[in-house]
Formats: structure tokens, sequence, C-alpha cells
């Protein structure tokens, strides 16, 4: 429920008979009324003076025909009101409404949460991943009502052909994922992600192994390791060092955290990519391979030390 805070009514109450024709026209039938209206919110809200009184504007009478713009039929619209938002996390230094960004992260879910995508624009479902990125920076709690069907739309956008959208939607995943515990929802997603590390593209295949560790750890009950434990061994043997150096560290980063019961199931798999490793053509990874296992042999060490006490 929005709540009023210690603002300047007057300022609001001017600005509000300014604004208020422009706050209905960006839901006009008229494509020119509609970009016209949202070019002056823009203009609004990208001015930091009196910035709670426009927050407050912003989630008291522009948030809900906003909303309706992220589906307007124009895609310069859609891409304006994505900046409008972007202005308006902007303006808070902290104190964010919850209830504002989830009515937010909602819209954006409902664009990109099945195939074929609503949003067909390849620059704008870029554009609302980095939007949720965003969000997540500035208030993880905006997240919190809705793991399930986060971790769907996630599982969607990772399938994107755009390959900027299914990097970005990789690394978005593993900052959630070490945040909030999205991991039981998370099967499509790490299906999708297998799929990804097979990808042409190096960096697509890079920001997937970056973000595979995140995603799996956040699992509590089990884990979706089977899932991508073969292609998780062929990026070890990737053309390009820089994805054989990532798949190490994500591979050393799981036996570091996993619990003993997914230990029990995988170390052996594991520890085995990383032995393979001692004889990569790169030195440099020979030797990331040695010191991830010194890592890894003296944290078991200290378990079994601790076991026997």
């Amino acid at each position: 429920m929005l709540t009023e805070p210690n603002i300047d009514r007057s300022f609001v109450e001017d600005q509000i008979k300014l604004l208020q024709r422009d706050i209905n026209c960006i839901i006009d039938q008229d494509r020119n009324l509609r970009k016209q209206g949202l070019t002056k919110l823009q203009d609004f809200f990208k001015v930091k003076s009196n910035a709670h009184e426009r927050i407050y504007i912003f989630d008291a009478y522009a948030l809900k025909n906003l909303l309706r713009a992220f589906e307007d039929q124009v895609e310069r619209n859609r891409e304006t009101a994505i900046n409008i938002v972007l202005n308006y996390l902007d303006l808070h230094d902290q104190n964010f409404n919850t209830e504002t960004l989830r009515l937010i992260v909602d819209t954006i879910i409902n664009r990109l949460n099945q195939l074929p995508f609503t949003e067909t624009s390849e620059e704008i479902r870029l554009a609302l991943i980095k939007l949720l990125h965003k969000i997540q920076v500035k208030h993880i709690d905006a997240y919190t009502n809705n793991l399930q069907r986060l971790a769907h739309m996630i599982g969607k956008a990772l399938q994107d052909n755009f390959p900027e959208v299914k990097k970005d939607a990789a690394l978005f995943a593993a900052e959630i994922s070490k945040k909030l515990p999205i991991g039981e929802y998370m099967g499509e997603a790490v299906k999708s992600l297998s799929q990804n590390m097979q990808h042409a593209h190096t960096k697509i295949r890079k920001a997937t192994v970056d973000s595979i560790a995140p995603i799996l750890l956040s699992r509590t009950n089990g884990t979706f390791l089977e899932v991508v434990l073969t292609n998780l061994r062929n990026l070890s043997l990737d053309k390009s060092s820089d994805v054989r150096k990532g798949t190490l560290i994500a591979v050393a980063e799981l036996l570091m955290h996993f619990s003993i019961q997914n230990l029990n199931s995988f170390e052996n798999n594991l520890i085995l990519i990383l032995m393979n490793s001692l004889s990569d053509d790169s030195k440099e990874i020979q030797t990331l391979a040695m010191q991830l296992l010194d890592e890894i042999g003296l944290k078991r060490q200290r378990l079994d030390e601790e076991a026997n006490l």
C-alpha cells in the first residue's frame, strides 16, 4: 500500500496540474499523443531536484498508465517507458517502494515468460533484462514474492535467439541466485543453460559457465548438476582458454560449496575435470587447475578434521 511521505504537497499539486494530461495521453489511441506524453514524462523524471516529490508522483499518479505503455504497439514508445523507469530508479538513494517495483517486475515477466515472446523486439527484450538486473541491484525485495514465475521467465529468456539476451539473462540469473533461494525453480533455466554451453559464440559459452555455479548452489534440496555435467566436461576442453578457465573456476566453486550429499554424488566427476586440466595446452590453466585442487584438498582436510573432533 502506498504511504504518503514527508513531501512538498504544493510542488506535487502544481506538477500534477501540468502532467495529468501527459499521463492520460500515454494510453491514448493516437500514437503521436502517446509519444508526446511519454516524452514529457521522461523529461520530468530525468530532473533530480525534488526527488522525493517526483518519486511520489511516479508511484501515485504515473505508474498505472506507464505499465500499460510497456505493451505499446510502437517500439520507440516501449523503449521510452523503460527509460522512464530507469530515471525513476535513479531518483532514489534508498527506501524504494517495494510494491511499485514488484508491479514493474511483474509487467516485465509478462513480456518475456513465453515463446514466442510477447515482446517482439530483440533490443527491447535486452533492455528489459538489463532493467531487471538494475532493480535487483537497487532493491532485491522486489523479487521475493514471485520466485517461481521469475525462474520460469529466466528459462525462456535463456532460449532467446538474440545472443546478447542469452548472455545478460545468464548474468542476471547468477546474481539473483546469489541473493534469493530461487534454485528449486530453476530446472528449465538449467536445461537452457546446458544448451547454451554448446553455443557457437564464445561470449555465450563464457557467460553461461560463469553463471552456472551460483544457480546450482542456490538449490538446497539436491542439484541440477546432472543436467549440465557432460557439457561442463566438454567446456573444460573448449577451444577458448577463457571458457576453459571459467569452467575450472565454476567446478571449484561447486566443490567448495556443495552440500555433503551433493559431494558424495558428484565429487569424483568434478575432481576429474580439474585433474584432466593439469595437462591443458595452456601453462596458465595447468597452474590454475593445480592451485584449485590444492585449495579444495585443504578444505576437505579441514572438514575431515572437524568431523573427527
